[in-house]
Protein backbone atom coordinates (compact mmCIF):
# COMPACT_ATOMS: atom_id res chain seq x y z
CA UNK A 1 0.00 0.00 0.00
CA UNK A 2 0.84 3.73 -0.44
CA UNK A 3 -0.38 6.51 1.42
CA UNK A 4 -1.15 4.07 4.06
CA UNK A 5 -4.31 5.12 6.27
CA UNK A 6 -3.64 4.91 10.03
CA UNK A 7 -5.53 3.57 12.58
CA UNK A 8 -7.41 6.14 13.87
CA UNK A 9 -7.76 7.86 10.90
CA UNK A 10 -11.55 9.04 9.45
CA UNK A 11 -12.14 6.51 6.62
CA UNK A 12 -12.34 8.10 2.80
CA UNK A 13 -15.80 8.50 2.13
CA UNK A 14 -17.08 7.17 -1.64
CA UNK A 15 -20.08 7.02 -3.60
CA UNK A 16 -20.28 4.68 -6.47
CA UNK A 17 -22.55 1.89 -8.34
CA UNK A 18 -22.53 -1.63 -7.19
CA UNK A 19 -24.38 -4.80 -8.02
CA UNK A 20 -26.98 -3.20 -4.97
CA UNK A 21 -27.48 -0.18 -6.78
CA UNK A 22 -25.44 3.14 -5.58
CA UNK A 23 -23.09 2.91 -2.29
CA UNK A 24 -22.68 5.26 -0.31
CA UNK A 25 -20.30 5.08 2.47
CA UNK A 26 -21.66 7.70 4.90
CA UNK A 27 -25.11 5.16 4.71
CA UNK A 28 -23.22 2.85 7.22
CA UNK A 29 -22.92 5.03 9.53
CA UNK A 30 -23.21 3.48 13.67
CA UNK A 31 -22.30 0.10 11.63
CA UNK A 32 -18.76 -1.98 11.27
CA UNK A 33 -17.87 -1.91 7.25
CA UNK A 34 -15.30 -4.29 6.21
CA UNK A 35 -14.19 -3.19 2.51
CA UNK A 36 -12.07 -5.79 0.87
CA UNK A 37 -10.06 -4.77 -2.55
CA UNK A 38 -8.40 -7.15 -4.81
CA UNK A 39 -6.37 -4.73 -7.18
CA UNK A 40 -5.65 -8.11 -9.37
CA UNK A 41 -7.78 -9.30 -12.04
CA UNK A 42 -11.24 -10.23 -10.01
CA UNK A 43 -11.63 -14.15 -11.26
CA UNK A 44 -8.57 -14.12 -8.71
CA UNK A 45 -11.40 -14.16 -6.28
CA UNK A 46 -12.06 -17.88 -6.99
CA UNK A 47 -15.89 -18.71 -7.15
CA UNK A 48 -15.34 -20.87 -3.39
CA UNK A 49 -13.50 -17.90 -2.13
CA UNK A 50 -16.74 -15.85 -2.98
CA UNK A 51 -18.76 -18.76 -1.55
CA UNK A 52 -17.30 -18.64 1.55
CA UNK A 53 -18.06 -14.88 1.97
CA UNK A 54 -21.75 -15.92 1.23
CA UNK A 55 -21.69 -18.62 4.04
CA UNK A 56 -20.43 -16.05 6.52
CA UNK A 57 -22.71 -13.63 5.34
CA UNK A 58 -25.41 -14.20 8.64
CA UNK A 59 -22.38 -13.93 11.44
CA UNK A 60 -21.52 -10.36 9.84
CA UNK A 61 -25.03 -9.46 10.18
CA UNK A 62 -25.24 -10.65 13.66
CA UNK A 63 -22.05 -8.45 14.33
CA UNK A 64 -23.64 -5.15 13.07
CA UNK A 65 -21.31 -5.45 9.68
CA UNK A 66 -21.97 -5.16 6.58
CA UNK A 67 -19.60 -6.39 3.61
CA UNK A 68 -18.11 -4.21 0.85
CA UNK A 69 -16.18 -5.30 -2.21
CA UNK A 70 -14.32 -3.61 -4.70
CA UNK A 71 -14.10 -4.64 -8.36
CA UNK A 72 -10.91 -3.03 -9.54
CA UNK A 73 -10.36 -5.32 -12.39
CA UNK A 74 -10.21 -3.51 -15.87
CA UNK A 75 -11.70 -5.84 -17.61
CA UNK A 76 -15.42 -5.30 -17.70
CA UNK A 77 -16.40 -8.71 -18.91
CA UNK A 78 -15.74 -9.99 -15.40
CA UNK A 79 -17.38 -7.26 -13.18
CA UNK A 80 -20.47 -8.13 -15.86
CA UNK A 81 -20.23 -11.69 -14.60
CA UNK A 82 -20.86 -11.11 -11.52
CA UNK A 83 -23.80 -8.29 -12.14
CA UNK A 84 -25.21 -11.20 -14.55
CA UNK A 85 -24.76 -13.51 -11.57
CA UNK A 86 -26.03 -11.03 -8.73
CA UNK A 87 -29.46 -10.52 -11.20
CA UNK A 88 -29.91 -13.57 -11.46
CA UNK A 89 -29.54 -14.93 -8.21
CA UNK A 90 -26.91 -17.54 -9.41
CA UNK A 91 -24.55 -16.24 -6.75
CA UNK A 92 -27.07 -14.54 -4.13
CA UNK A 93 -24.97 -11.86 -2.62
CA UNK A 94 -26.27 -10.51 0.13
CA UNK A 95 -23.08 -7.73 0.23
CA UNK A 96 -22.48 -5.08 -2.65
CA UNK A 97 -19.54 -5.73 -5.49
CA UNK A 98 -18.85 -1.80 -6.04
CA UNK A 99 -17.49 -0.85 -9.73
CA UNK A 100 -13.96 0.59 -8.95
CA UNK A 101 -12.38 -0.22 -12.55
CA UNK A 102 -10.50 3.21 -12.73
CA UNK A 103 -9.02 2.44 -8.91
CA UNK A 104 -10.28 5.71 -7.84
CA UNK A 105 -11.31 4.58 -4.49
CA UNK A 106 -8.70 2.00 -4.17
CA UNK A 107 -6.42 5.06 -4.32
CA UNK A 108 -7.94 6.79 -1.49
CA UNK A 109 -7.29 3.48 0.68
CA UNK A 110 -3.75 3.51 -0.67
CA UNK A 111 -4.26 0.42 -2.92
CA UNK A 112 -1.94 0.21 -5.74
CA UNK A 113 -3.56 -0.44 -9.01
CA UNK A 114 -0.79 -0.64 -12.04
CA UNK A 115 -0.49 -3.97 -13.79
CA UNK A 116 2.58 -4.28 -11.22
CA UNK A 117 0.21 -3.82 -7.89
CA UNK A 118 0.26 -6.56 -5.45
CA UNK A 119 -2.07 -9.68 -5.77
CA UNK A 120 -3.14 -9.83 -2.43
CA UNK A 121 -6.11 -8.96 -1.04
CA UNK A 122 -6.46 -5.13 1.26
CA UNK A 123 -8.89 -5.17 4.04
CA UNK A 124 -9.97 -2.27 5.85
CA UNK A 125 -12.50 -2.33 9.12
CA UNK A 126 -14.23 0.64 9.82
CA UNK A 127 -15.58 1.17 12.96
CA UNK A 128 -18.91 3.17 13.66
CA UNK A 129 -18.06 6.25 13.75
CA UNK A 130 -15.83 6.24 10.32
CA UNK A 131 -12.87 5.76 11.83
CA UNK A 132 -10.08 2.84 10.19
CA UNK A 133 -10.07 0.04 13.00
CA UNK A 134 -7.90 -2.08 11.23
CA UNK A 135 -6.39 -2.50 7.98
CA UNK A 136 -4.05 -5.67 6.86
CA UNK A 137 -3.18 -7.34 3.70
CA UNK A 138 -3.99 -11.18 3.06
CA UNK A 139 -2.08 -13.24 0.46
CA UNK A 140 -4.58 -15.88 -1.51
CA UNK A 141 -7.59 -15.05 0.63
CA UNK A 142 -10.00 -17.77 0.85
CA UNK A 143 -12.65 -19.72 2.82
CA UNK A 144 -10.26 -20.16 5.92
CA UNK A 145 -9.10 -16.53 6.62
CA UNK A 146 -13.04 -15.52 6.57
CA UNK A 147 -13.39 -17.24 9.76
CA UNK A 148 -10.02 -15.10 10.76
CA UNK A 149 -11.50 -12.44 9.64
CA UNK A 150 -14.59 -12.09 12.08
CA UNK A 151 -12.45 -13.12 14.61
CA UNK A 152 -10.21 -10.25 14.18
CA UNK A 153 -13.89 -8.15 13.92
CA UNK A 154 -14.78 -10.02 17.33
CA UNK A 155 -11.85 -8.52 19.25
CA UNK A 156 -11.94 -5.13 17.50
CA UNK A 157 -15.27 -5.17 18.82
CA UNK A 158 -15.05 -6.34 22.49
CA UNK A 159 -12.53 -3.61 22.82
CA UNK A 160 -14.17 -0.60 20.37
CA UNK A 161 -14.64 2.86 22.23
CA UNK A 162 -15.92 5.57 19.64
CA UNK A 163 -13.15 8.43 19.52
CA UNK A 164 -14.20 11.83 21.23
CA UNK A 165 -14.54 15.22 18.86
CA UNK A 166 -11.90 17.52 20.35
CA UNK A 167 -9.40 14.42 21.15
CA UNK A 168 -7.29 14.30 17.82
CA UNK A 169 -3.47 13.76 17.38
CA UNK A 170 -3.15 11.07 19.46
CA UNK A 171 0.03 8.75 19.03
CA UNK A 172 -0.58 5.34 18.03
CA UNK A 173 -1.45 2.78 20.32
CA UNK A 174 -2.77 5.44 22.28
CA UNK A 175 -6.77 5.08 23.52
CA UNK A 176 -8.72 8.71 23.00
CA UNK A 177 -10.34 8.33 26.35
CA UNK A 178 -6.90 7.52 28.67
CA UNK A 179 -5.14 10.10 30.07
CA UNK A 180 -1.52 8.58 29.50
CA UNK A 181 0.76 8.02 27.13
CA UNK A 182 1.73 3.89 27.62
CA UNK A 183 5.31 3.24 27.15
CA UNK A 184 7.82 0.36 26.59
CA UNK A 185 10.93 -0.52 28.82
CA UNK A 186 13.21 -3.30 29.70
CA UNK A 187 15.24 -5.02 32.88
CA UNK A 188 18.65 -5.21 31.94
CA UNK A 189 20.66 -8.16 33.32
CA UNK A 190 24.62 -7.80 32.69
CA UNK A 191 26.13 -7.03 29.36
CA UNK A 192 23.46 -4.39 27.69
CA UNK A 193 25.09 -4.77 24.25
CA UNK A 194 21.88 -6.32 22.74
CA UNK A 195 19.86 -3.57 24.21
CA UNK A 196 18.05 -1.92 21.73
CA UNK A 197 17.69 1.76 22.64
CA UNK A 198 15.40 2.79 19.88
CA UNK A 199 12.68 0.10 20.58
CA UNK A 200 12.21 1.39 24.49
CA UNK A 201 11.45 4.34 26.64
CA UNK A 202 13.06 3.19 29.78
CA UNK A 203 15.90 0.54 30.89
CA UNK A 204 16.44 -0.97 34.97
CA UNK A 205 19.22 -2.17 35.56
CA UNK A 206 18.96 -5.66 37.72
CA UNK A 207 20.36 -5.01 40.17
CA UNK A 208 21.57 -2.74 42.97
CA UNK A 209 22.38 -4.74 46.28
CA UNK A 210 22.35 -3.12 49.59
CA UNK A 211 24.97 -3.60 51.69
CA UNK A 212 24.99 -4.03 55.44
CA UNK A 213 26.24 -0.67 56.41
CA UNK A 214 23.21 0.63 54.48
CA UNK A 215 25.06 1.51 51.22
CA UNK A 216 24.78 -0.18 47.46
CA UNK A 217 27.02 -2.54 45.08
CA UNK A 218 26.29 -3.14 41.28
CA UNK A 219 27.74 -6.51 40.24
CA UNK A 220 29.33 -4.26 37.18
CA UNK A 221 29.97 -0.28 37.18
CA UNK A 222 31.21 -1.08 33.38
CA UNK A 223 27.62 -2.54 32.65
CA UNK A 224 25.55 0.62 34.56
CA UNK A 225 27.80 3.29 32.20
CA UNK A 226 27.33 1.41 29.10
CA UNK A 227 23.80 1.80 29.75
CA UNK A 228 23.62 5.37 30.32
CA UNK A 229 25.46 5.51 27.24
CA UNK A 230 22.88 4.20 25.35
CA UNK A 231 21.45 7.92 25.63
CA UNK A 232 23.58 8.98 22.57
CA UNK A 233 21.70 6.24 20.44
CA UNK A 234 18.18 7.54 21.99
CA UNK A 235 18.19 10.74 23.73
CA UNK A 236 14.89 10.44 25.32
CA UNK A 237 15.78 6.88 26.55
CA UNK A 238 15.58 6.67 30.47
CA UNK A 239 17.93 4.79 32.39
CA UNK A 240 16.80 3.47 36.28
CA UNK A 241 18.93 2.05 38.71
CA UNK A 242 16.79 -1.28 40.16
CA UNK A 243 17.81 -1.66 43.67
CA UNK A 244 17.00 -5.53 45.04
CA UNK A 245 15.45 -8.52 43.22
CA UNK A 246 14.46 -12.01 44.44
CA UNK A 247 16.81 -13.00 47.69
CA UNK A 248 18.14 -9.33 48.15
CA UNK A 249 18.01 -8.57 51.81
CA UNK A 250 18.47 -5.14 53.02
CA UNK A 251 15.27 -3.70 53.02
CA UNK A 252 13.47 -4.52 56.26
CA UNK A 253 16.54 -2.56 57.96
CA UNK A 254 16.89 0.59 55.32
CA UNK A 255 13.16 1.37 55.97
CA UNK A 256 13.07 0.73 59.84
CA UNK A 257 13.67 4.19 61.01
CA UNK A 258 13.60 7.60 60.01
CA UNK A 259 17.45 7.88 59.82
CA UNK A 260 17.27 4.66 58.06
CA UNK A 261 15.15 5.04 55.36
CA UNK A 262 16.47 9.16 54.51
CA UNK A 263 20.29 7.22 54.62
CA UNK A 264 19.32 5.43 52.03
CA UNK A 265 17.43 7.76 50.40
CA UNK A 266 20.60 10.16 49.89
CA UNK A 267 22.74 7.13 49.18
CA UNK A 268 20.40 6.53 45.85
CA UNK A 269 20.84 10.14 45.08
CA UNK A 270 24.49 9.26 45.32
CA UNK A 271 24.56 6.95 42.43
CA UNK A 272 21.71 8.67 40.94
CA UNK A 273 23.95 11.91 40.64
CA UNK A 274 27.17 10.36 39.77
CA UNK A 275 25.68 8.27 37.01
CA UNK A 276 23.09 10.62 35.80
CA UNK A 277 20.47 8.48 36.24
CA UNK A 278 16.43 9.02 36.12
CA UNK A 279 15.87 7.69 38.69
CA UNK A 280 15.22 4.67 40.70
CA UNK A 281 13.49 1.23 40.72
CA UNK A 282 12.91 -0.54 43.80
CA UNK A 283 12.14 -4.34 43.44
CA UNK A 284 11.47 -5.57 47.38
CA UNK A 285 10.52 -8.87 47.38
CA UNK A 286 8.59 -8.73 49.58
CA UNK A 287 7.57 -6.75 52.13
CA UNK A 288 6.41 -8.47 55.56
CA UNK A 289 7.86 -11.53 54.00
CA UNK A 290 10.84 -13.97 54.89
CA UNK A 291 10.18 -16.10 51.79
CA UNK A 292 13.34 -15.61 49.90
CA UNK A 293 15.51 -16.08 53.26
CA UNK A 294 15.42 -12.20 53.71
CA UNK A 295 14.95 -10.43 57.05
CA UNK A 296 11.33 -9.34 57.57
CA UNK A 297 9.49 -7.82 60.25
CA UNK A 298 5.71 -6.74 60.59
CA UNK A 299 6.08 -2.91 60.65
CA UNK A 300 7.02 -3.63 57.10
CA UNK A 301 3.75 -2.91 55.60
CA UNK A 302 3.68 0.63 56.91
CA UNK A 303 7.79 1.43 56.88
CA UNK A 304 7.52 0.43 52.89
CA UNK A 305 5.57 3.55 52.23
CA UNK A 306 7.90 5.46 54.52
CA UNK A 307 10.66 4.45 52.83
CA UNK A 308 9.50 5.92 49.59
CA UNK A 309 8.19 9.23 51.11
CA UNK A 310 12.03 9.75 51.74
CA UNK A 311 13.31 8.79 48.06
CA UNK A 312 10.33 11.06 46.96
CA UNK A 313 11.59 13.68 49.45
CA UNK A 314 15.32 13.26 48.53
CA UNK A 315 15.32 12.86 44.93
CA UNK A 316 12.33 15.42 43.62
CA UNK A 317 9.31 15.21 41.56
CA UNK A 318 11.13 14.85 38.78
CA UNK A 319 12.86 11.77 39.32
CA UNK A 320 11.02 8.18 38.29
CA UNK A 321 10.60 6.02 41.36
CA UNK A 322 8.60 2.79 40.42
CA UNK A 323 8.38 -0.19 42.90
CA UNK A 324 7.93 -4.02 41.14
CA UNK A 325 5.41 -6.13 43.00
CA UNK A 326 2.85 -8.67 42.47
CA UNK A 327 -0.98 -8.46 42.29
CA UNK A 328 -1.47 -11.19 44.14
CA UNK A 329 -3.59 -11.37 47.59
CA UNK A 330 -0.35 -11.87 49.71
CA UNK A 331 1.66 -8.62 48.24
CA UNK A 332 -1.17 -6.48 48.32
CA UNK A 333 -1.94 -7.36 52.10
CA UNK A 334 1.41 -6.16 53.06
CA UNK A 335 1.45 -3.21 51.10
CA UNK A 336 -0.04 -0.09 51.11
CA UNK A 337 -1.11 0.78 47.45
CA UNK A 338 -3.78 2.63 48.21
CA UNK A 339 -0.64 5.25 49.97
CA UNK A 340 2.39 4.78 47.69
CA UNK A 341 0.27 5.27 44.46
CA UNK A 342 0.59 9.25 44.76
CA UNK A 343 3.93 8.32 45.44
CA UNK A 344 5.11 6.34 42.68
CA UNK A 345 5.40 6.70 38.97
CA UNK A 346 4.96 3.28 38.34
CA UNK A 347 4.20 0.01 39.24
CA UNK A 348 5.72 -2.90 37.63
CA UNK A 349 3.63 -5.24 38.02
CA UNK A 350 5.75 -8.74 37.22
CA UNK A 351 2.73 -10.37 35.54
CA UNK A 352 4.74 -14.23 35.34
CA UNK A 353 5.89 -16.97 37.20
CA UNK A 354 2.69 -17.88 37.98
CA UNK A 355 3.57 -21.55 38.32
CA UNK A 356 7.19 -20.61 39.50
CA UNK A 357 6.05 -22.92 42.66
CA UNK A 358 4.28 -25.82 41.47
CA UNK A 359 5.41 -29.13 40.96
CA UNK A 360 4.02 -32.29 39.83
CA UNK A 361 0.52 -32.10 38.03
CA UNK A 362 0.50 -28.09 38.11
CA UNK A 363 3.78 -27.31 36.78
CA UNK A 364 2.18 -27.87 33.27
CA UNK A 365 0.22 -24.62 33.68
CA UNK A 366 0.50 -21.33 31.97
CA UNK A 367 3.02 -18.91 34.03
CA UNK A 368 2.07 -15.76 31.92
CA UNK A 369 -1.49 -15.50 31.22
CA UNK A 370 -3.82 -12.99 30.28
CA UNK A 371 -6.68 -14.49 31.31
CA UNK A 372 -8.07 -17.80 33.14
CA UNK A 373 -8.56 -20.65 31.04
CA UNK A 374 -8.24 -24.78 32.06
CA UNK A 375 -4.29 -24.44 31.48
CA UNK A 376 -4.33 -21.95 33.72
CA UNK A 377 -3.24 -22.51 37.83
CA UNK A 378 -7.00 -21.96 38.68
CA UNK A 379 -9.85 -19.81 37.41
CA UNK A 380 -8.40 -16.76 39.95
CA UNK A 381 -4.83 -16.60 38.21
CA UNK A 382 -4.24 -14.10 35.59
CA UNK A 383 -2.72 -11.36 34.68
CA UNK A 384 -6.46 -9.53 34.29
CA UNK A 385 -7.15 -10.50 37.90
CA UNK A 386 -4.11 -8.88 39.12
CA UNK A 387 -4.27 -5.55 37.22
CA UNK A 388 -7.98 -5.87 39.05
CA UNK A 389 -6.83 -6.60 42.18
CA UNK A 390 -4.04 -3.66 42.22
CA UNK A 391 -6.67 -1.04 40.64
CA UNK A 392 -9.39 -2.51 43.11
CA UNK A 393 -6.41 -1.72 45.67
CA UNK A 394 -6.42 2.06 44.63
CA UNK A 395 -3.06 1.75 42.28
CA UNK A 396 -4.61 3.93 39.27
CA UNK A 397 -4.27 1.94 35.85
CA UNK A 398 -2.12 4.14 34.09
CA UNK A 399 0.61 3.49 36.58
CA UNK A 400 0.68 -0.24 35.94
CA UNK A 401 3.31 -1.44 33.71
CA UNK A 402 2.48 -4.98 32.62
CA UNK A 403 5.22 -7.52 32.94
CA UNK A 404 6.18 -10.15 30.13
CA UNK A 405 8.50 -12.70 31.10
CA UNK A 406 10.93 -13.40 27.91
CA UNK A 407 11.39 -16.78 29.13
CA UNK A 408 9.65 -20.09 29.35
CA UNK A 409 8.88 -22.10 32.64
CA UNK A 410 7.86 -25.30 33.68
CA UNK A 411 6.99 -25.34 37.22
CA UNK A 412 9.57 -24.53 39.56
CA UNK A 413 11.34 -27.30 38.00
CA UNK A 414 12.51 -25.52 34.72
CA UNK A 415 13.13 -22.65 32.87
CA UNK A 416 14.28 -21.48 29.37
CA UNK A 417 15.30 -18.50 27.80
CA UNK A 418 13.41 -17.34 24.50
CA UNK A 419 16.52 -17.83 22.73
CA UNK A 420 16.84 -21.25 24.04
CA UNK A 421 13.49 -22.24 22.93
CA UNK A 422 13.62 -20.61 19.59
CA UNK A 423 16.46 -23.01 18.92
CA UNK A 424 15.86 -26.21 20.95
CA UNK A 425 12.06 -26.26 21.31
CA UNK A 426 9.59 -24.10 19.21
CA UNK A 427 8.22 -26.30 16.52
CA UNK A 428 11.79 -28.44 16.44
CA UNK A 429 12.96 -31.54 17.82
CA UNK A 430 9.52 -33.39 18.17
CA UNK A 431 8.41 -30.18 20.35
CA UNK A 432 5.06 -28.42 18.99
CA UNK A 433 3.36 -24.53 19.98
CA UNK A 434 -0.49 -24.85 20.86
CA UNK A 435 -2.34 -21.72 21.53
CA UNK A 436 -4.94 -21.18 24.08
CA UNK A 437 -7.17 -18.53 22.88
CA UNK A 438 -9.05 -18.19 26.17
CA UNK A 439 -6.26 -17.79 27.68
CA UNK A 440 -4.66 -15.59 24.66
CA UNK A 441 -1.07 -17.51 25.73
CA UNK A 442 1.01 -19.83 23.94
CA UNK A 443 2.81 -23.13 25.07
CA UNK A 444 4.96 -25.57 24.23
CA UNK A 445 4.16 -29.71 24.22
CA UNK A 446 6.65 -32.27 23.96
CA UNK A 447 7.00 -35.17 21.54
CA UNK A 448 4.32 -37.33 24.39
CA UNK A 449 1.57 -34.47 23.75
CA UNK A 450 2.83 -33.18 27.87
CA UNK A 451 2.86 -29.70 28.62
CA UNK A 452 6.58 -28.61 28.59
CA UNK A 453 6.93 -24.51 28.51
CA UNK A 454 4.66 -21.79 29.27
CA UNK A 455 5.91 -18.65 27.51
CA UNK A 456 5.26 -15.36 25.53
CA UNK A 457 5.14 -15.21 22.04
CA UNK A 458 4.57 -12.08 19.59
CA UNK A 459 1.03 -13.56 19.17
CA UNK A 460 0.40 -13.07 22.98
CA UNK A 461 2.18 -10.11 23.64
CA UNK A 462 -0.22 -8.78 21.00
CA UNK A 463 -2.92 -9.38 23.12
CA UNK A 464 -1.03 -7.86 25.69
CA UNK A 465 -0.52 -4.58 23.83
CA UNK A 466 -4.14 -4.11 23.25
CA UNK A 467 -5.38 -4.82 26.78
CA UNK A 468 -2.88 -2.18 28.23
CA UNK A 469 -4.27 0.48 25.49
CA UNK A 470 -7.76 -0.54 25.71
CA UNK A 471 -7.49 -0.41 29.84
CA UNK A 472 -5.43 2.61 30.28
CA UNK A 473 -2.28 0.95 31.61
CA UNK A 474 0.83 2.42 31.87
CA UNK A 475 3.14 0.37 29.32
CA UNK A 476 4.49 -2.77 28.85
CA UNK A 477 7.97 -3.92 30.53
CA UNK A 478 10.31 -7.46 30.17
CA UNK A 479 12.09 -9.51 32.18
CA UNK A 480 15.02 -9.20 30.43
CA UNK A 481 16.65 -8.55 27.83
CA UNK A 482 19.70 -10.70 27.69
CA UNK A 483 17.36 -13.71 27.36
CA UNK A 484 15.91 -12.53 23.79
CA UNK A 485 19.15 -11.54 22.55
CA UNK A 486 17.78 -11.01 18.60
CA UNK A 487 15.26 -9.06 19.96
CA UNK A 488 12.30 -10.62 18.34
CA UNK A 489 10.21 -10.09 21.27
CA UNK A 490 11.57 -6.34 22.33
CA UNK A 491 10.41 -5.41 18.93
CA UNK A 492 7.06 -6.81 19.35
CA UNK A 493 6.66 -5.10 22.69
CA UNK A 494 7.76 -1.89 21.21
CA UNK A 495 5.40 -2.64 18.16
CA UNK A 496 2.29 -3.67 20.65
CA UNK A 497 2.29 -0.10 21.98
CA UNK A 498 3.17 1.79 19.53
CA UNK A 499 2.06 0.16 16.06
CA UNK A 500 -0.18 -2.70 17.21
CA UNK A 501 -1.46 -2.41 13.75
CA UNK A 502 1.99 -2.89 12.61
CA UNK A 503 2.48 -6.04 14.34
CA UNK A 504 -1.34 -7.48 13.57
CA UNK A 505 -0.17 -7.23 9.80
CA UNK A 506 3.04 -9.10 10.37
CA UNK A 507 1.34 -11.65 12.65
CA UNK A 508 -1.88 -11.96 9.81
CA UNK A 509 0.75 -12.63 7.42
CA UNK A 510 2.57 -14.99 9.32
CA UNK A 511 -0.88 -16.89 9.97
CA UNK A 512 -1.72 -17.48 5.94
CA UNK A 513 1.64 -18.32 4.94
CA UNK A 514 1.40 -20.88 7.72
CA UNK A 515 -2.36 -21.89 6.40
CA UNK A 516 -0.55 -22.06 2.49
CA UNK A 517 2.23 -24.06 4.09
CA UNK A 518 0.04 -26.68 5.39
CA UNK A 519 -1.81 -27.13 2.65
CA UNK A 520 0.41 -27.39 0.10
CA UNK A 521 1.68 -29.99 2.52
CA UNK A 522 -1.78 -31.79 2.33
Amino acid sequence: MSNRLKVGDKAPSFSASSTQGLVNLKDYEGKWVILLCNPSEFNNWRKNEIISLVKYAKAFKEKNTELITLSMDKKASHLQWFYAGARLGSYAMPFPIVDDRLGEIGKLYGVETSENASTETHLFIIAPDQTLAKSFTVPNFGIPQVGQLINHLTTLQDGYRPQIQGIGNQPPGTNPLCDNVPIVGEYVLGNPNNVDAILLDFVIYAFALINADGTLQVYSERYLRELVNLKLENPNLLVILGIGGWGADGFSDAALTPSSRYAFAREVQRWVNEYTLDGVDIDWEYPGSSAAGIKSRREDKENFTLLLTALRDVLGDEAWISVAGTGEASYINNVQIAEIAPIINYFNLMAYDFTAGETGATAGRHQANLYPSDLSLNNMTSVDNQVQNLMNAGMPSEKILMGLPFYGRYGAINTRTFDELRKNYINKNGYTVRWDNIAKAPYIVDPDDDFAYSYDNLLSIYFKGLYVIENCLGGLFAWQSGMDKANILAQGMSQAIRSPEVLEDLLAKAYYQALEAQGQQT
